[in-house]
């Protein structure tokens, strides 16, 4: 019985994969149901950047929402991580964390105590996500110290949606960067209709030409700490809480014409 009801989760949660239409569709419908196959206290997913020409992931999507904070710090101190090996691979690779180092020397890193210490982070599960021999991202899911480990037959459970996993990412990416969404928008009417500054203008413009924040910071001249307080103001003024809620706003069409 314990086998028919994981097998049936299995499919659900592929199915679920399956109906993602959007990158953000990763983060709001198959991380939450991925914790049922597999239990995790915090989980993300990060897309390497499409400038083949260097190695970083961006735009995490995260599990529960909050963990995004821990996410973001990553990415300014990716180049001291230990396991960015893993974004390079031209094969899908999976490993826990702790099988590559002993709990010191997790624990005394940069990246844990700069990125995972606040949210009580002990150990990763990591998934590169791979499709023909391109890499496009990882998955990634935590515990924390008191939740156990990542069982064997999780990190085999895993192996086996990644397989559905590496073909989905590669579809919605796709979808994503040959959109050419800004060139489809009339942004002087979506700033007009949603009274934007010139230079929340400025920053939905590169936001649906999939710039990350450092990109924009810098195309915008602006300290991040500046730009947070932009981001904050255009998604008040859109009605979300995040940059790909405005993105699915857009892809989608605003109910309110």
């Amino acid at each position: 019985m314990v086998k028919k009801n994981i097998f049936l989760i299995f499919n659900n949660v592929v199915c679920e994969l399956y109906r993602c239409r959007t990158y953000a569709d990763l983060g709001e419908y198959f991380l939450p149901i991925l914790r049922m196959l597999i239990p995790f206290r915090y989980a993300s997913i990060m897309r390497r950047e499409a400038d083949e020409s260097r190695i970083r992931l961006v735009d995490p999507l995260c599990v529960p929402a909050e963990f995004e904070e821990a996410e973001r710090n990553y990415m300014r101190y990716a180049d001291d991580d230990y396991t960015a090996w893993l974004n390079c691979c031209r094969e899908s690779t999976i490993f826990r964390e702790s099988d590559l180092l002993g709990e010191q020397q997790r624990l005394r890193s940069t990246i844990y105590q700069k990125c995972y210490q606040k949210f009580d982070v002990y150990d990763s599960l990591q998934y590169g996500i791979v499709h023909n021999g391109k890499p496009l991202g990882a998955l990634s899911l935590f515990c924390g110290r008191g939740d156990g480990p990542f069982t064997d037959d999780e990190l085999f459970l895993l192996r086996s949606v990644g397989i559905h996993l590496n073909q989905q990412m590669d579809v919605l990416l796709n979808r994503m960067y040959h959109q050419g969404p800004a060139s489809g928008y009339d942004i002087p009417a979506i700033a007009t209709r949603y009274g934007l500054t010139a230079r929340e203008t400025q920053l939905l413009e590169l936001l649906t030409r999939f710039r990350d924040n450092r990109e924009i910071a810098e195309a915008l001249h602006v300290q991040e700490s500046t730009l947070q307080k932009h981001f904050q103001n255009i998604f008040r003024k859109f009605g979300v809480t995040s940059r790909w809620g405005i993105m699915r706003l857009l892809l989608e069409g605003d109910p309110r014409n």
